[in-house]
């Protein structure tokens, strides 16, 4: 089942929420909308699912080709998942999935025998048919979201939408549920949209990144086009961490390599710091002059705060752990920086 949305706009009051979102999700696809809180993300998730509808003379939204603009929620039929996992609380898991089944009306309602083999069938799919006659107060928060994701999928939706669906859940625990969400997705190939606002968590599960920023799409991509190709600034300094240099900082330091023809001299370039090469500082070598002022060592990657000697701005620097013991830097420390790779949204820069 694709999805489509075309020129949605939506204001409450006098904050517009989204201002004329084009979004497109071929079938079977697990699409991330990822951005920072009041981008428009969560609203354009609600209008899709019917929870909420576009201005009046503005948008559409289609499955599958066909117009459900104006259908409400719970004709749509559309799998919602809630950050908040929304459990019954006095309801067993067994029951909470099977809640969606049991207040069909009679002509639509399935057998009690159906019902129970779906919701056993769910929660294998899940990994928890041995916790159905628990209750949601006796879960963690991990098997929480399953039996949300499971009631979900009871009603054979014909797509899942999940707002933020790990963002009530410890680092450890969203890591190994993105994952498991991943190989889930894979499994039984549903259209799938998800919010978030973690980048790390979009870029590693979904098929497709939508990035959004103040009401608009900013760039639609797989993972690795919008980390290597970001189309704007916002981009790119929301997708990781990124040093944005002033030209002139690096024209005074010596600049090499960066061609005959570089970003505007007025201009700032833009280099994400594992971009960036760190050497010693021996006479006749060249690069950026810069002082270590921090080194900050533990984890897998080592990352170094230095100043430009002649800018005096700061940039940060990600390097090997082998790295950093061979060069043998303390700080203080006087070093040469040569980027890899730049970036002036005009053209790139090898160093």
């Amino acid at each position: 089942m694709s999805i489509e949305a075309h020129g949605i706009r939506k204001k409450f009051g006098s904050y517009t929420a989204l201002d004329g979102v084009d979004l497109n999700v071929p079938q079977g696809k697990l699409v991330a909308l990822l951005g920072p809180s009041g981008s428009g993300k969560t609203t354009l998730l609600r209008i899709i699912a019917g929870l909420e509808f576009p201005d009046a003379g503005s948008g559409r939204v289609l499955f599958h080709g066909e117009d459900v603009t104006d259908l409400p929620a719970g004709k749509r039929k559309v799998g919602f998942v809630f950050q908040h996992y929304a459990l019954f609380k006095h309801m067993s898991v067994f029951e909470n999935v099977a809640f969606g089944l049991r207040v069909r009306n009679r002509a639509a309602r399935p057998s009690d025998a159906s019902i129970a083999e779906r919701v056993h069938r769910l929660l294998e799919l899940v990994q928890l048919d041995n916790l159905a006659g628990r209750y949601p107060s006796q879960l963690s928060g991990g098997e929480r979201q399953r039996v949300a994701l499971a009631r979900a999928l009871a009603v054979e939706p014909r797509v899942l939408l999940l707002d933020e669906p790990f963002g009530a859940l410890d680092a450890r625990v969203r890591k190994d549920l993105r994952r498991w969400l991943r190989r889930f997705h894979d499994e039984i190939q549903l259209t799938t949209i998800f919010v978030t606002h973690d980048q790390e968590e979009a870029l590693e599960i979904a098929d497709e990144v939508v990035i959004m920023n103040k009401a608009h799409v900013e760039q639609v991509g797989t993972p690795q086009q919008v980390y290597d190709r970001p189309a704007s600034p916002f981009v790119y300094q929301f997708l990781g961490n990124v040093n944005v240099l002033k030209v002139p900082a690096l024209e005074g330091a010596g600049r090499r390599g960066l061609g005959p023809e570089g970003p505007d001299p007025e201009g700032q370039i833009y280099v994400r710091p594992h971009d960036i090469e760190l050497t010693a500082h021996d006479a006749g070598s060249s690069g950026i002059s810069a002082i270590v002022r921090h080194i900050h060592a533990a984890g897998p990657q080592a990352r170094l705060l230095v100043e430009q000697v002649h800018s005096r701005e700061h940039v940060e620097v990600e390097i090997s752990r082998s790295e950093l013991t061979n060069l043998g830097l303390r700080v203080n420390d006087l070093v040469r920086l040569r980027l890899r790779q730049a970036h002036s949204f005009d053209e790139d820069y090898a160093i």
